[in-house]
């Protein structure tokens, strides 16, 4: 598999769905944010992570009905044969992140005393 590549297909689709965010009505882009795209190896499917910053639910739903649309905004501007099926999943790093920081805080706190 060329990486590079790979790699420039993940950056365009990142680009390119972003974009598609602002052709979606009653979509309010500000609440949300594409954190990272992982393209699969054969390119067929693609998981993009986002946070959403009010509502997660409806806005979830909404991307989640609104993914062939979606697509078809992107595939207008794709360039390469196959474009990959969209999957859209709240990013939780954030969340983890924050409860490990906490932990080793604690076990600082811990140690000091």
């Amino acid at each position: 598999m060329n990486t590079i590549n790979h790699e420039r297909k993940t950056q365009l689709l990142l680009e390119l769905i972003g974009n598609s965010f602002y052709e979606l009505k009653d979509f309010d882009v500000t609440n949300i944010s594409i954190n990272d795209v992982i393209l699969s190896n054969d390119g067929s499917h693609a998981k993009i992570y986002v946070t959403l910053f009010k509502d997660q639910k409806r806005y979830l739903e909404k991307l989640t009905t609104m993914t062939p649309f979606i697509r078809s905004v992107v595939a207008k501007n794709w360039k390469y044969k196959v474009l990959p099926e969209l999957i859209f999943e709240i990013d939780t790093v954030e969340e983890h992140a924050a409860k490990i920081d906490k932990i080793l805080n604690k076990i600082e706190e811990e140690k000091n005393n």
